[in-house]
């Protein structure tokens, strides 16, 4: 069960990491850390669209002319970074889950098999 607060963009995200990490996420001892990057995302997703929408300037001025960034723009890419660290530790790209000796599964397309004809006609087989 998802927790309480998430906004749409993190129970999307909530949803979608147990469905896609079902065969390796334990409930018990990743939720909290799913949790935490589920509320950065709702964080993350409100600072973009608020700059997106205008709310939010990337640059402003300050008293003394300066262009300056604008400090919810530095905040979003401290929450993306966290994030993705998050979703390493949690085994989200290929490599992470090699590092976390978890088997890669992969369908087999059209390619395997044309590559799988190739070397039996080089072989003679």
């Amino acid at each position: 069960m998802a927790p309480v607060g998430l906004y749409d963009d993190g129970l999307i995200l909530w949803n979608h990491i147990w469905t896609a990490g079902k065969q390796w996420l334990s409930p018990e001892s990743d939720r909290t850390m799913i949790e935490m990057l589920c509320r950065a995302h709702d964080e993350a997703e409100n600072i973009r669209r608020g700059i997106w929408e205008g709310h939010i300037a990337r640059f402003y001025e300050t008293a003394n002319g300066q262009i300056v960034t604008h400090p919810m723009v530095n905040q979003l890419k401290e929450l993306r970074t966290q994030m993705t660290t998050w979703l390493s530790a949690i085994g989200f790209s290929p490599s992470d889950r090699a590092r976390l000796g978890l088997a890669e599964v992969r369908v087999r397309d059209e390619l395997d098999e044309l590559a799988q004809r190739r070397a039996q006609r080089a072989t003679g087989s």
